[in-house]
């Protein structure tokens, strides 16, 4: 990403103009997806992340899920059949069907303590690339801010004092239609660069 596009203010700028509208306003088509506030605000947060590779979501993580695409990542990166991998490396979620987890946890298998970063990075699971501000469970009306990740812990505080900051500027914001459209979808850009 562009460093201007990481810059907290331009960020808190966009996310200003994605949440003046709701997204039922902005995306009519049928197929559109549709986000809420709190979305954007993890969409905006994951932008401006940046992983201080402390290793604590690598050593604490319970569990680590499994899409189906991510258990083919994992088999084609290991040069090994998908049932090899599925079998050495997953077991089924005991709370969640149809969901695979890894079986080595705490630490991950795939972690290197030495290097202070993951062996498979380039196909690490979704769950893991969108750590730590878009997999969260349980918390749907707020950002939840992991307090044992320093990067995350920084993200809010830059994004909270960028918000402030634009607020002030624009005391009363008038947003076009095509302004809060581009905005929305360059914070769903979040979502497709992971």
């Amino acid at each position: 990403m562009a460093e201007l596009e990481r810059d907290p203010k331009t960020i808190a700028a966009m996310l200003l103009k994605a949440t003046s509208l709701s997204d039922e306003k902005v995306f009519t088509e049928l197929a559109a997806a549709k986000y809420t506030t709190i979305d954007y605000y993890r969409m905006a947060c994951h932008l401006l992340f940046e992983c201080k590779r402390c290793g604590n979501c690598c050593t604490t993580g319970d569990p680590i899920r499994l899409r189906p695409e991510d258990a083919a990542a994992l088999a084609r990166h290991q040069k090994i059949p998908l049932n090899k991998a599925l079998k050495k490396y997953t077991i089924p979620d005991p709370d969640k069907p149809g969901v695979l987890d890894f079986k080595h946890i705490k630490p991950c298998k795939f972690y290197d303590p030495a290097a202070r970063g993951c062996k498979l990075y380039s196909a690490r699971p979704w769950s893991c690339r969108i750590f730590p501000f878009l997999g969260i469970y349980e918390s749907e009306d707020r950002v939840k801010v992991n307090e044992s990740c320093p990067g995350s812990v920084e993200t809010m505080k830059a994004l909270t004092a960028a918000l402030e900051e634009a607020r002030r500027d624009q005391l009363t914001p008038a947003y076009s239609y095509e302004e809060i459209r581009a905005a929305k979808a360059a914070l769903r850009s979040a979502l497709k660069n992971i």
